[in-house]
């Protein structure tokens, strides 16, 4: 797999799925927040604050994750074609 091309659609894909998976957590977080940050509480046995904070630092980790391992790679080897 030394093809340029074939590594641009390796990082186009990859962004896609994990930007849909990005998606699927964002919604169902919003969706059912209370419910989520309630189990979440009660199985790890802290607050509902902090399931928040948690919760809050995951999304944004993914997110920055999505963006530096998948995003900037496609986007240079688009640059660089």
């Amino acid at each position: 797999m030394t093809d340029p091309q074939a590594w641009t659609a390796f990082f186009g894909w990859l962004t896609i799925v994990n930007m849909g998976i990005y998606i699927i957590s964002v919604t169902a977080l919003w969706l059912m927040r209370d419910f989520a940050y309630r189990m979440n509480a009660r199985i790890f046995g802290i607050s509902e604050e902090e399931v928040a904070r948690t919760t809050f630092r995951y999304i944004g980790a993914f997110k920055l994750l999505i963006t530096v391992f998948c995003f900037a790679p496609w986007l240079t080897l688009k640059l660089l074609a």
